[in-house]
This record gives structure tokens, C-alpha cells and sequence, in this order.
């Protein structure tokens, strides 16, 4: 019946595209000896009972008694080889999230943790922190960035630990900056109970609100647009193109695109890529990305010309338009965080791990 009820709320949260976009977010549920999390590469909107994988909770606590290498990349190798001998041998084909040892480490029954554009004006804002503690106070605690997987687990830990140790009560609100939030609770109700109150209370702070209304991009433009790509890149690909008040103000000038010139969170990262091309006109859009390819060595997903709109491409439409939502996205989280202290990108180094990082390669690789 648990099942049942987790990928009710799994449903209903990854279909509503405030919370998650695409394959990101996880949920999961648990009792004193088990847990069902939420398979890597599954996307929540369709998620069925063979999306999620059991394990087992003792012997993910183990992970915590053992010594990993030092390495970064051969940590995270050790520690997925110790992640997926939690399995119940009938999960033996399936891939628990990445985050599984963090949804282990909260004490309730329920945990859904999204990305919504909303949360994550704050989470990609300068006074991030600041906020978090101004709105929520001791119900919630706010995790610096860093690396994903354990060692995002180990630095939450470590957070609720000292949160704990000044007398506050176990967390269930845990915002991750440039990531999102997780929310626990031990049944869908206070879930759902949390996640309104915190829409509201953020909802009371923000000063501008996206406009998203969509803007149709000229016929002319959209051919001279797919013909500047297809040259750049030496083959035809499947174009969406797209446009609304706010693309087109940040698209004015080089300084006003500033809050997209890099990626917001890893989702981004991982749908349309590390950063878009941004070009002065459509005349100029085919060197823009023949240049963009020889600085970066990787084929763009996603330009945006100045005064026109955005163009997401790639091998297929059903990509190119998850690019986009992905896109529109973080247009709206940029303009969220002008309410709270401006934009702050993911670091530089942080940008570069989940480009190059195995798991966020595999979970792209299940959503072609």
C-alpha cells in the first residue's frame, strides 16, 4: 500500500512541471528495514512500481563505517560498488539515485525532493542562505554546494548533526544551494502541507514574477535560424524555436544576458548544457556556434539571438524541445533570484564535475 501511495505522490508531483522537469527530482519511502527509491534515469511524471529499487537500510548504513579513497573519482566508484550491494537481489538489473544514501539518512517515511523554479531562485541566489533562514528559521537547514552523490551526502550529515546539536529538531525542509529541496514527512499529507506553506512563504517575498507568456518567433527567422545551425554544425537538426518577454529583455545585450551565460543547476547542465550560445544576430549565429565548438570541443543544444529568441536543437525534436523546457527553466530562476540578492552560478568546478561525471551520463543516456 506504501508503494502505492509513493508513486501516487511521485505522479503527482513529477507531472507538475514547478516541481521537476524532465528525469529530475526522486522520492522514496521506507520502514525500519527497507526503502523504495526512485531509479536513476526514471522520470517521476510515469513512474511505476518498477521504476523504483529496494534496499536494504542496514546495509546502506554501513557505507558510513567504511573508508573510501581519497580520489574524488575513485571514491564515487567505491561507493556506487557499496550502493548497489544494498539491493534486494531482485533489484539487481535496476539503479537506486544517486541520493539514495542522503533519502536513507532522514528518519520519515516520505521524502521528495524536487527542483522547483520557484525554491531555486533562492537556492541560485546570493542571499540564499540568508533567505532560507529568514523565511524557515530553525525548521530548515540550508547545504552549501558541492560534490553530489556521497559526498553530498556525508556534508548534509554533517549539517543536521550540528543542527541538531543546538537543541532544533530534526529537519524536514534540507534546500541545496544551485540544486533544489528535500522535503520529509511520514505521510503524503504533511508532504504536500509543507511544500504549499513553503510556496507561500517564498511567494510573499518575491518582487518580480516571470512572464511566461509564449511570444512566436517570425516564420523568416526560424529558417534563417535552422540554416545557420545546420551549417555550424554540418547536418540538419530538428530546431524549437520559442520567445517570451523576459528571453527577450535578457537577450538585449551581451551585460543583460549575464544571469544565463552559465548554468543554474545540475539539470540544466545535464538537458541543454553547461551554458547557451548567445549571438549579436541570425547573421552571426552560424560563427557563434562554429566557435562556441572549437572553445568547448562539445556541440551546443541551445542559442539564443539577440531581440529574436531561443532556438534548442539536437538529434531529435523530443530532445530539442526537453532542451527548451529545461531553458525556459532557468529563464524563470534567473528571474526569481533578482529578488533575492541577483544570480550565482554553479562554480566553475562544479560545472565542470557534472559535465564529466559518470552517473549524470548514464541518467542522460536512459532519457534518449
Amino acid at each position: 500500500m506504501s508503494l502505492e501511495t509513493l508513486i501516487s505522490i511521485s505522479k503527482t508531483y513529477g507531472s507538475n512541471p514547478e516541481f521537476v522537469i524532465a528525469g529530475g527530482g526522486n522520492t522514496s519511502w521506507k520502514n525500519d528495514e527497507y526503502m523504495f527509491v526512485k531509479g536513476s534515469g526514471t522520470e517521476l511524471a510515469t513512474i511505476e512500481e518498477e521504476g523504483f529499487v529496494k534496499v536494504n537500510l542496514q546495509k546502506l548504513d554501513t557505507i558510513w563505517s567504511r573508508t573510501y579513497s581519497e580520489d574524488s573519482d575513485k571514491r564515487e566508484e567505491e561507493v556506487l560498488v557499496d550502493l548497489m550491494a544494498s539491493r534486494y537481489p531482485s533489484e539487481s538489473e535496476k539503479r537506486p539515485s544517486v541520493e539514495t544514501l542522503l533519502h536513507a539518512l532522514l528518519p520519515f517515511r516520505f521524502v521528495v525532493h524536487t527542483h522547483p523554479s520557484l525554491v531555486n531562485g533562492i537556492s541560485c541566489s546570493r542571499n540564499g542562505a540568508e533567505t532560507i533562514s529568514k523565511l524557515f528559521k530553525d525548521t530548515a537547514i540550508w547545504v552549501p554546494i558541492t560534490n553530489p552523490g556521497y559526498t553530498l551526502a556525508k556534508v548534509v550529515k554533517e549539517e543536521i548533526e550540528r543542527h541538531m546539536a543546538d537543541g532544533n529538531d530534526f529537519p524536514q525542509l534540507i534546500f541545496l544551494q544551485n540544486h533544489g529541496v528535500f522535503v520529509s514527512a511520514n505521510s503524503t499529507e504533511e508532504i504536500d502541507h509543507i511544500y504549499n506553506n513553503m510556496f507561500k512563504l517564498i511567494k510573499s517575498e518575491v518582487l518580480n514574477f516571470p512572464d511566461t507568456l509564449n511570444i512566436p518567433v517570425a516564420e523568416e527567422n526560424v529558417t534563417l535560424a535552422e540554416k545557420a545551425i545546420g551549417a555550424a554544425l554540418g547536418e540538419e537538426f530538428p530546431v524549437s524555436a520559442f520567445a517570451n518577454k523576459d528571453i527577450l529583455t535578457m537577450s538585449a545585450s551581451n551585460e543583460a544576458f549575464a544571469p544565463l551565460e552559465l548554468a543554474m543547476t545540475p539539470d540544466h547542465i545535464v538537458y541543454y548544457g553547461f551554458k547557451p550560445v548567445y549571438a549579436d544576430s541570425l547573421e552571426s549565429l552560424e560563427n557563434d556556434i562554429s566557435v562556441y565548438i572549437r572553445e568547448y570541443e562539445v556541440t551546443p543544444r541551445l542559442a539564443v539571438v539577440k531581440g529574436i529568441g531561443a532556438f534548442a536543437f539536437d538529434r531529435s525534436l523530443a530532445l530539442a524541445e526537453r532542451a527548451k523546457k529545461l531553458f525556459l527553466d532557468d529563464v524563470k530562476v534567473a528571474v526569481y533570484t533578482e529578488s533575492f540578492g541577483r544570480f550565482q552560478f554553479m562554480p566553475q568546478d562544479q560545472i565542470d564535475f557534472i559535465r564529466n561525471w559518470e552517473v549524470e551520463k548514464y541518467r542522460f543516456s536512459l532519457s534518449k
